[in-house]
């Protein structure tokens, strides 16, 4: 049986493996995008292999810049989406004393502590890195749990800030986004550029050879714009199922690295278990059924409906809860 060490690990390999699928990936779908233009200009000047490594180091820096820009504004971006509010010590101090605790036990700095008005119990931590880190917990949460049980899911939270998961996270979440939107660009371009190849043959020349010249022109502007628009397609239909099932992966092997952290700051499993049994016992529904970054919560707040188990386990963002909930008392019956 492994130790939780071991869990540990075991889960950072399978994540870094899979954020290196994720840049691969990007690469692939800005060389193949590359390309198609390349083919399509036919220009054997540039041996048809510049335009495709051009177009595949743009991919790159572009998902790097807007990964960055995401990565930079993740709190406010999901505390506003939560509908959370920033409390103080005053106004809880019970949630103040557990997550002190935590935090000293984990050797990082105090974040930041909201709240939200939502029934369903749930929880999440974001952030740049530990000195910019948050944590929140909705109502139904702080309502639900005794201390021991809250101390379980809020050392969960503590380890995601810890292991710098909040980091990994905010990154898989923006580049899936990238890749998403990149192809939503495209579709407009190429929209755009076969309308406007529409305008250009009609506002030709009345000589012979200048409207040949100008339907030349125009058939060009279209044939380009459709093949903007079938590759934005073939990254809608491809390249995001793909992204989210590396982005989902990520999530699972983050969560399960949390579970097993946060019992190595408690030392308690039972709390964690206690919890999770209340989680998976509830039916409460949530007032964010779309939340952003869904990943990041302790127990996936999107409720999907009429999926395969095969599907299922692809495209959940977090494992079973009774898989969590085995795994951890194998835990405490290492003790």
């Amino acid at each position: 049986m492994d130790t939780i060490n071991q869990q540990v690990q075991q889960n950072r390999r399978r994540t870094w493996s899979v954020m290196t699928f994720f840049v691969v990936l990007i690469a692939i779908i800005g060389f193949l995008i590359g390309l198609v233009f390349a083919m399509a200009t036919k220009d054997e000047a540039t041996n048809n292999w510049l335009i495709p490594t051009y177009t595949m180091i743009g991919f790159l820096i572009g998902a790097a810049i807007y990964s960055f820009f995401v990565y930079m504004g993740v709190t406010n971006i999901l505390m506003r989406s939560a509908n959370a509010h920033k409390l103080q010590e005053s106004d809880d101090p019970e949630l103040f004393n557990i997550v002190s605790d935590l935090v000293m036990v984990a050797q990082i700095p105090m974040p930041d502590i909201y709240l939200t008005d939502d029934p369903s119990p749930n929880a999440f931590a974001t952030g740049r890195d530990p000195k910019h880190a948050a944590v929140a917990v909705t109502k139904g949460l702080r309502q639900m749990m005794n201390r021991e049980e809250l101390e379980g899911v809020l050392a969960h939270e503590i380890s995601h800030i810890k292991n710098y998961d909040i980091r990994v996270s905010s990154i898989t979440v923006a580049l899936t986004t990238f890749i998403a939107g990149s192809g939503t660009v495209l579709i407009v371009s190429g929209i755009e550029l076969m309308r406007g190849g529409r305008w250009f043959s009609w506002f030709g020349s009345d000589s012979d050879d200048d409207a040949k010249s100008s339907w030349a022109i125009a058939l060009g502007i279209l044939m380009f714009g459709l093949i903007m628009w079938l590759g934005g397609w073939m990254i809608r239909i491809v390249g995001v199922p793909v992204a989210q099932i590396l982005q989902f992966s990520v999530s699972r092997e983050r969560e399960s690295l949390a579970d097993v952290s946060g019992v190595n700051l408690t030392r308690d499993p039972q709390g964690l278990i206690d919890a999770l049994t209340l989680l998976k016992n509830d039916s409460t529904p949530t007032n964010n059924p779309t939340a952003k970054g869904a990943a990041l919560y302790i127990n996936e707040p999107v409720t999907r409906r009429g999926k395969t188990p095969f599907l299922a386990k692809m495209f959940d963002t977090h494992p079973p809860l009774d898989e969590r909930i085995a795994r951890l008392k194998r835990l405490l019956g290492e003790k």
